[in-house]
């Protein structure tokens, strides 16, 4: 029994969720007796300690409204009783109630956007605090749109409530956007955070400067005058322009000057100097940001203007004599325009009074001077014209001399570093003959091994040179004998031929051509036959008998290894002279080749220095052949129990050997002894046959052979294949070994012609009065060889009939009319069915 101070009990309340849903509704609580009030004590997990929430509710009412509750939380309640004497024990717990969940009630917290790359931002922040979450984190909605602009935002849903960052990706370059982050629980969406902007970073331009304008100021300066990008395009802060000029001809040459950009607005100018005078140029501008360069805007090609040309260069006198010297020189290395001509300046050293002036044309490069006094000093002055003026001139000073004469004759040569191709001569000059030399002049002279000597000839000649004492010789003849003079000329004539060298023997070389008339015929089916006209004695290049010839051959198709066959020459066997039309010649055979192929076939000499370069490639093929390989894919199929189809494709190209006339089938049966009979099929390609006529349920061995107009190939591996089954023919040898009054025993053979897999026999029988259509039939296995028909009437005429089954049917069948009696000789009609 309860106290009386005590409440009884709370029962289960009922409770009810306000829109807020944050207010429980306690029903159904009574009272024993009189109670002052009652103190409502809540707890809102298993673990947490009890609270008391309402200290004094009426003890009038028996429901209270508890409001103020967290959403998706379980609470508790109890009730006690209080009086003037003291509170009274706490009622038993309520059952566990648990608030519905709702939407967030404070937005993340700290959020952090910064831009990563110029197309994307990273954003952060903190989930809501705890007690505001209201329910289950399930995730967060970010939205962003451009900063500062209507529009609707575009959304990303994160899913995971772990995480806290977002990427946006695929956004504007250098815009600033604004960002909203909110968390969701099961019941909704919570409000969004305060707006964070955040800038893309910048980002290189994509769009040219805009009119530019390029334009030769002078010689060495051009001018740029452009408009900014769109600012739009620019994807940045604009850190200035960039002009960039390179020759036509050297595009890596580029000159680059930065220009710091002027008000957005206006059109900006920039000069680029020091530039070549009178060349082409490509111009062309860049706008750029921090991170970069932008496009080039499209290049311009344009000219600096012409100017004075810088001094000519290799100003000389090649010819000084006592009342003239011819003056020469080269073109400036600076033209700076075109040259319209040279003006040519000389006097007297020393005499001003005695210059004189002369214009020459721009293609003269040497000028001579006559007119002179002999033993006497002068200045030469010369400088090149363009349509800007005339240029620096460039000086030099030159006595004329005395009346000339012959030079005299080059003495002492020496031979030296000995090549195949060229020596060195060194020589001591003859007098110059009181004015310069003009050339040297070297005659050589062959002596054949036999010790023929063959005429003098010039072998080289090359202007005088200041110095010179040592000349190289080139292109000589290897493997020869040479004796060489000299001789020295100036401006009056030559000078004598000064006396002969030693005989020297040039070195050995590899030969420099390569036998000619290459010609190649079919000899046998794997054999080539090659001739070819051999070198001359002097294109060996070495000694005879060191020379030899190389064959290379490989097939025209690329399949196969390539082969080199070599030949040595006899002593001598070269052609001696160089008559036209000597019918010499070497040839070799090719062994070991592929039948009827294509094959290429080069040759080269060589000696014991080395190999010469090889001939044009000639092409021939192989003689003919049988075919060395068999058709393929070879197929047959049973079409029938009579007929069978056989399909091959053509040979390999390779074991062809020939021109294919045409394919020979054999088909014979199976282990027979008889030869195969032969079908023909005309033509090359691939084919198939009809076999008619054969028999039934009967393997048959196929093969196929192609043939040439030189005989036939090899046959295929066998095909096996069966035709297909039939009815069978009748059973062999049916008698009747044992006749009764009432009973008959039939005895056979399988069918000759079984045509198939026998599956059994049947046995049919009737009075030979009887009803032709009625017969008594008895089926029995196809291992059964007899059977014993009994229940006959005595003294009657039967008739027997005997037919073997297979999976097509019943076939032929075989009759025997029988007499049921014990007389041995009345037994049966014919006396071959019976057994003795």
């Amino acid at each position: 029994r309860p106290k009386e101070s005590d409440p009884t009990h709370v029962l289960h309340p009922e409770y009810q969720l306000l829109p807020s849903g944050r207010t429980l509704r306690v029903l159904q609580f009574g009272l024993h007796c009189f109670k002052d009030a009652f103190p409502l004590s809540i707890k809102a997990l298993s673990d947490s300690p009890w609270k008391v929430y309402l200290p004094e509710v009426d003890p009038a009412v028996n429901k209270v409204l508890v409001g103020g509750l967290t959403p998706a939380r379980t609470y508790q309640f109890r009730l006690c009783a209080v009086n003037q004497v003291g509170r009274g024990q706490y009622s038993a717990e309520t059952q566990r109630l648990m608030l519905r969940e709702e939407a967030p009630s404070a937005p993340p917290k700290n959020i952090v956007a910064s831009g990563r790359t110029n197309q994307s931002i990273m954003v952060q922040w903190q989930p809501p605090p705890e007690p505001q979450l209201n329910g289950v984190l399930r995730g967060y909605v970010l939205r962003y749109r451009l900063a500062g602009l209507p529009g609707d935002y575009q959304e990303k849903n994160i899913s995971s409530p772990e995480t806290n960052y977002c990427l946006l990706s695929d956004l504007i370059i250098w815009t600033q956007y604004q960002i909203q982050v909110a968390a969701y629980t099961g019941a909704g969406l919570g409000d969004y955070s305060s707006a964070v902007t955040e800038y893309t970073l910048q980002g290189v331009p994509t769009a040219p400067p805009q009119d530019v304008n390029v334009l030769a100021v002078n010689s060495t300066t051009i001018r740029f005058t452009w408009n900014p990008p769109p600012q739009q395009f620019i994807n940045g802060i604009n850190q200035g322009y960039k002009l960039l000029v390179w020759p036509e001809r050297s595009p890596e040459d580029i000159t680059i000057v930065t220009i710091t950009p002027e008000y957005p607005g206006s059109r900006h100018t920039g000069l680029v100097s020091g530039l070549r005078k009178f060349t082409r140029y490509f111009g062309s501008a860049l706008c750029f940001t921090t991170p970069g360069d932008g496009p080039r805007s499209p290049p311009t090609l344009l000219q600096t203007h012409e100017d004075a040309p810088g001094p000519v260069s290799s100003l000389s006198f090649p010819e000084v004599l006592d009342t003239s010297v011819r003056v020469s020189w080269e073109e400036p290395a600076d033209r700076n325009g075109i040259i319209t001509g040279y003006v040519l300046w000389w006097e007297m050293t020393g005499v001003n009074s005695s210059r004189l002036e002369r214009s020459l044309p721009n293609a003269t490069l040497q000028h001579q001077l006559t007119g002179l006094t002999s033993v006497t000093s002068y200045t030469i002055l010369v400088a090149a014209r363009t349509v800007a003026g005339p240029g620096r001139t460039t000086t030099s000073t030159v006595s004329t001399g005395v009346p000339p004469e012959l030079p005299g004759a080059p003495s002492n040569l020496v031979i030296s570093n000995i090549s195949p191709r060229s020596v060195t001569i060194s020589f001591r000059p003859g007098s110059d003959g009181k004015t310069a030399k003009s050339q040297w002049v070297v005659e050589g002279q062959v002596v054949k091994m036999d010790g023929e000597e063959e005429a003098w000839k010039v072998v080289y000649q090359i202007q005088h040179v200041p110095g010179t004492q040592l000349l190289e010789i080139p292109d000589l003849t290897p493997f020869t004998q040479y004796r060489f003079r000299m001789r020295q000329a100036n401006i009056v004539g030559s000078s004598p031929l000064g006396g002969p060298s030693r005989l020297i023997q040039t070195l050995q070389a590899a030969p420099d051509t390569p036998p000619s008339n290459l010609t190649l015929l079919a000899a046998t089916q794997t054999s080539l036959r090659v001739r070819w006209k051999p070198l001359l004695d002097h294109q060996y290049n070495g000694s005879p008998d060191a020379v030899g010839y190389r064959l290379r051959v490989r097939r025209v198709d690329g399949a196969g290894k390539e082969q080199l066959e070599e030949t040595r020459a006899a002593a001598g066997g070269g052609e001696r002279g160089t008559a036209a039309g000597s019918s010499s010649s070497r040839e070799a055979s090719l062994e070991g080749l592929d039948p009827w192929t294509q094959y290429l076939v080069q040759i080269q000499a060589f000696n014991s220095i080395g190999a010469g370069p090889w001939s044009s490639a000639v092409a021939a093929p192989t003689a003919e052949s049988v075919p060395s390989g068999a058709p393929v894919n070879v197929s047959a199929e049973a079409v029938s129990s009579t007929k069978i189809l056989l399909k091959w494709a053509a040979v390999l190209g390779s074991q062809k050997n020939g021109v294919i006339l045409g394919y020979k089938v054999l088909c014979a049966e199976k282990d027979s002894i008889a030869p195969p009979s032969v079908s023909v099929v005309v033509g090359e390609r691939s084919g198939t046959l009809l076999f008619g006529v054969l028999e039934k349920y009967t393997l048959y061995a196929l093969q196929v052979l192609a043939y040439t107009r030189l005989g036939d190939g090899p046959p295929s591996s066998p095909v096996l294949t069966r035709t297909k089954e039939d009815v069978p023919g009748p059973p062999a040898r049916m008698v009747f070994p044992e006749v009764r009054l009432t009973s008959v025993r039939v005895v056979w053979q399988p069918p000759s012609n079984p045509n198939g897999i026998i599956l059994g026999y049947q046995i049919s029988y009737r009075l030979e009065s009887a009803d032709p259509q009625r017969w008594t039939t008895v089926e029995v296995g196809s291992n059964a060889r007899q059977f014993t028909v009994t229940g006959l009437s005595p003294q009657q005429n039967y008739l027997f009939r005997l037919t073997g089954r297979t999976a097509l049917g019943w076939g032929e069948t075989q009759e025997a009319l029988v007499i049921t009696t014990e007389r041995r000789d009345s037994a049966f009609c014919s006396a071959s069915w019976c057994s003795p």
